[in-house]
């Protein structure tokens, strides 16, 4: 397919009528959601063909080292976030060959940047596992599994930056079909290569590594493609993808940057949380882990149209249309608090039989139930939070949820947790309390500061 002139896409996003805005949200959420859906699956297949080899330490290793690998994901993520942001503001204005100029910065910047997280994760994998557990069968296996998918980091990081500058153009449904062709092959792969196919012999972790490793490199590789062939809304030739200008990496570097400190701030308040729940005993840590991960599931909308909102707001930002940015947020913040308090609704009238569907019984079942209950209490402050933090990322400001994260994990989340679950002895009932608590304080704040207005004039 032919590259879209500049106008198409200005007269989707930027110059969008408000009749149509609701039609172009949904337009863009739903591939987003759908593409999260189909990550979240990955890991689900991976477990899952684990499982059957019947090697718990295999098992542990392929969970444990997805802690490790998600700490260089959110750099890859940080940088998308930047180049979503210029991108989205380039093209909304108008000026395709700016916003060429800065995809192919940011895919070569990504590039560079997936060599040395290659050449410093490598050798402290080890470690690394080392420290959270003592299994030395574990941390062989988990070190061979990480070496393996790290093997093909230099096409496999850069695809998450290729694929916010196709959102930041408003194509949503490519990086779907990638992340489509991904898990097929994916699971393919591994399925053969972990049990064994005719004369081939049974990898193992090994096969579970190798097929992840090459459905990610295949995933780059068509990333690639997509933008050099012109099958997105933007064109980028691999020259351009080979470009360098310091003045570029200063701008992706000065957004990014935020998103950086941002994602260590999650990281740090979700390991302190998870120490706080640990310490409640057995059955409260693996009541809430049923609990979340069913949470997990709710997320996919607010998600979806947060991906909308950062698109149209840098874009119509870029096309001077602050009206429409604006009308934008304030339609995908109630598709978005609609949806997932649908969810909420479901979580209290059927989280016994959601919690049982996951194998809880006894004690568990009981404790999971009532934090998925709980979890109804949270879902419209999500929502907001993703909704308005979708909008100024897209705005170019990443600094604002950076100072959210910062004062939600110091002064809610941690504080009102350790309180309530721990303090005032409500166990996991304090958990899920103290987690609302955490979100409607986030959104409260997420919200002044876009009320604030001083992302409609942000230079960037």
């Amino acid at each position: 397919m032919a590259n879209p002139p500049a106008s198409i896409a200005l007269s989707s996003l930027g110059h969008l009528k408000p009749e149509s805005l609701n039609r172009a949200i949904i337009t863009l959420a739903l591939p987003a959601v759908l593409e999260n859906l189909l990550v979240s699956a990955v890991f689900v297949a991976d477990s899952f063909l684990i499982g059957h080899l019947n090697d718990a330490a295999a098992l542990a290793a392929v969970g444990i080292s997805g802690s490790y690998l998600f700490i260089a994901n959110g750099l890859f993520m940080a940088l998308s976030i930047g180049a979503m942001a210029l991108v989205a503001r380039a093209y909304g204005e108008g000026n395709a060959a700016q916003a060429k100029r800065i995809g192919g910065q940011s895919i070569s910047l990504s590039v560079a940047l997936a060599g040395v997280c290659m050449a410093a994760l490598f050798p402290l994998a080890e470690p690394f596992l080392a420290l959270l557990i003592a299994d030395a069968e574990v941390i062989r296996q988990g070190t061979l599994y990480i070496h393996i998918i790290l093997s093909t980091s230099l096409l496999a990081f850069p695809l998450q930056v290729m694929t916010g500058i196709m959102r930041a153009a408003g194509d949503t449904r490519t990086p779907m079909y990638i992340t489509l062709f991904m898990n097929v092959l994916n699971i393919a792969l591994a399925a053969g290569l972990i049990f064994g196919v005719g004369p081939i012999s049974g990898l193992g972790i090994a096969g579970a590594g190798w097929g992840a490793a090459i459905a990610r490199a295949a995933g780059g590789l068509a990333g690639v493609w997509v933008l050099a062939k012109g099958l997105s809304r933007l064109r980028i030739t691999l020259r351009e993808m080979a470009v360098w200008d310091w003045r570029d990496v200063t701008r992706l570097w000065r957004i990014a940057l935020p998103s950086i400190i941002d994602s260590a701030i999650q990281r740090v308040g979700f390991l302190t949380f998870t120490g706080i729940v640990a310490s409640l005993g057995t059955v409260v840590v693996a009541a809430n882990q049923i609990a979340n991960t069913i949470e997990s599931l709710s997320f996919l909308p607010g998600w979806g149209f947060s991906i909308a909102t950062g698109a149209i707001v840098g874009q119509a930002l870029g096309a001077r249309n602050v009206a429409i940015a604006e009308l934008a947020t304030r339609r995908s913040m109630i598709l978005s608090v609609s949806a997932m308090s649908l969810a909420g609704v479901g979580f209290v009238l059927f989280g016994g039989e959601i919690a049982r569907a996951f194998g809880a019984t006894g004690d568990v079942l009981a404790q999971a139930t009532l934090a998925i209950q709980l979890a109804a209490l949270e879902q419209p402050f999500i929502a907001l939070q993703m909704i308005y933090g979708g909008a100024l990322r897209g705005a170019g400001d990443t600094r604002s949820p950076m100072i959210v994260s910062l004062i939600g994990v110091i002064f809610f989340r941690i504080t009102a947790v350790y309180v309530l679950a721990v303090q005032l002895g409500l166990g996991i009932a304090g958990v899920w309390i103290g987690t609302a608590i955490d979100w409607a304080g986030r959104s409260a704040v997420m919200y002044l500061l876009y009320r604030r207005g001083k992302w409609k004039a942000l230079e960037i």
